[in-house]
């Protein structure tokens, strides 16, 4: 699912904005990363929510966002709060010019506690096209059954800590389903 009628650069603003305020709220670096390197993983993140708050809007679902400090924690809780149900977006730069399929692989921090997140949302970041995707959604206990390594198995590249990994054809790619369960 592509994102559709909005502003590219208006939502770069905003996150820009968005990943500013939480550097300076203190958001932990579990990676250990310098204050560039955090607000450019925080940028991200933040355009991948604002894009999914874009489509709910759309969808004309009703919803919260975790807006705590990061002064007594390392993360924040939930990215959406819909009917009690905790909601993650992941997102990652799309660094080619495929499609997404089926068989990437997908990691997601064993630290962040997935069996603590009702669902979690998967997307891109493609930056030529100017374009944010969503590719599927699965439960934290689906993610907490997948096996936890250290290095990409699609690509080979070395996560920086150790993550619960998954193929992208795990995904249910239905979101109209999603919006079901959450009403």
């Amino acid at each position: 699912m592509i994102i559709k009628n909005f502003d590219f650069e208006l939502f770069e603003k905003k996150a820009q904005e968005k990943a500013s305020e939480m550097i300076k709220n203190g958001l932990y670096s579990r990676f250990g990363l310098n204050a560039g390197e955090r607000f450019s993983k925080a940028f991200l993140g933040c355009l991948g929510e604002l894009a999914f708050a874009h489509w709910l809007e759309q969808m004309a679902v009703k919803y919260e966002m975790d807006t705590k400090r990061f002064d007594d924690r390392n993360s924040d809780e939930f990215d959406f709060l819909i009917n009690g149900k905790k909601i993650d977006v992941k997102v990652a730069l799309k660094s080619t010019s495929n499609p997404p399929n089926d068989n990437w692989t997908y990691g997601y921090p064993h630290e962040q506690k997935p069996q603590s997140k009702d669902f979690v949302v998967i997307g891109w970041i493609d930056k030529i096209r100017r374009e944010i995707g969503f590719y599927g959604w699965l439960s934290g206990h689906q993610i907490c059954k997948s096996p936890i390594v250290l290095k990409n198995s699609f690509k080979g590249y070395c996560y920086k800590t150790p993550n619960h990994e998954f193929r992208w054809g795990l995904m249910n790619k239905n979101f109209e389903r999603l919006l079901s369960i959450l009403s």
